[in-house]
């Protein structure tokens, strides 16, 4: 009869690890294979013939439809060059330059995913949309008060998050990220 319920205990804590082990990985998916350069984040196998199981399995529950690797790579950023948070009272510049892609586009989200909707109906740029100062230079201001020139504006309260996509990059069939300079994220001041 003790065999039986040892046999039972076994067979209880190892179903228990293996789902909990599951969970974990799969909630926590985000963190394989992650490059980051500076505040921007990237997971540049998580689409495609290459993507480990958790990271579909986080997709699928999630919903995400991710670029394929073929097409570009897209970078997250949820703080500022020095790591704080990116926060929707605050006001930050996005400087850059020459980005190695065909074409580029840089949005803001809430910390839902969503757009944040604003007056003038502006929710992104893209390399080809936006004012540029000498040469290949931009700057991008972001933050809760109206403004002109290259502005996006930030939820006026809670966390925000930067979505970089660069489309047609050799970034995707063998170029190295430690080549590349992604747009600087800097805090200018808050309410």
């Amino acid at each position: 009869m003790r065999l039986i319920w040892d046999i039972l205990l076994f067979v209880l804590v190892a179903v228990g690890l293996g789902l909990g082990s599951a969970y974990l990985a799969i909630n926590h998916a985000d963190k394989l294979e992650l490059t980051e350069l500076g505040p921007w984040k990237a997971w540049p196998n998580a689409a495609g013939p290459k993507a480990d199981p958790y990271s579909r399995a986080n997709q699928a529950r999630s919903g995400a439809l991710l670029i394929g690797t073929g097409e570009g790579i897209t970078f997250q950023a949820t703080s500022d060059d020095v790591g704080t948070p990116l926060d929707g009272a605050c006001q930050y510049r996005i400087s850059g330059g020459h980005l190695p892609a065909r074409l580029w586009t840089l949005t803001l989200v809430d910390e839902k995913g969503m757009v944040v909707d604003n007056p003038s109906n502006r929710y992104g740029y893209d390399n080809q949309s936006l004012l540029r100062y000498s040469g290949s230079r931009f700057d991008i201001v972001i933050g809760p008060t109206v403004m002109g020139n290259n502005w996006l504006q930030s939820p006026s309260n809670g966390t925000f998050r930067l979505i970089l996509r660069l489309y047609a990059t050799p970034l995707t069939s063998g170029g190295s990220y430690s080549e590349i300079s992604l747009p600087r994220i800097e805090w200018e001041s808050c309410k």
